[in-house]
């Protein structure tokens, strides 16, 4: 078991989102087929729009003190088992950067699940941990769709 503030686990999902970003910009670059571009593009921008979210949650003080001061314990299995995508290895081909993609995608879902669970976290934030969910899972079944194309 493992206990954060509220103010650790948002910024822990700002880095998901900054990583996952970073991920689709860098598989944009690698693909040469202009439709596998753009559906890297479009998820790079999704990412970025998640991440504005949260940290427009933070900067503009939509949570009290007291809210990113409240502390979770949680089982940090699911926590801490995040897919690495800090480097895509050059001779990854495309079903292998989208399997990546859709392993990421999956526990990325599961982390927002987890963080809906949690009680004495303010609603706002509990809804904006339900809207990433739904978006990781549509991530998810957008990458399945290209993967079963491949």
């Amino acid at each position: 078991m493992r206990e954060l503030t509220v103010e650790e686990i948002v910024r822990y999902a700002q880095n998901i989102e900054k990583e996952s970003y970073n991920f689709y910009k860098e598989a944009g670059k690698l693909f040469s087929d202009e439709n596998l571009k753009k559906t890297a593009d479009e998820l790079a921008e999704s990412e970025m729009l998640h991440l504005n979210r949260l940290r427009k949650l933070l900067d503009e003080k939509k949570l009290t003190k007291a809210d990113l001061e409240h502390r979770v314990s949680f089982d940090t299995t699911q926590y801490d088992q995040l897919v690495n995508t800090e480097k895509i290895p050059e001779n990854a081909s495309v079903t292998d950067i989208f399997n990546t993609a859709l392993m990421r995608e999956t526990k990325t879902a599961e982390a927002y699940r987890l963080f809906v669970s949690f009680t004495g976290i303010s609603t706002e934030l509990s809804d904006l941990f339900e809207y990433l969910y739904s978006q990781e899972e549509g991530h998810a079944s957008l990458i399945r769709n290209r993967l079963n194309q491949a």
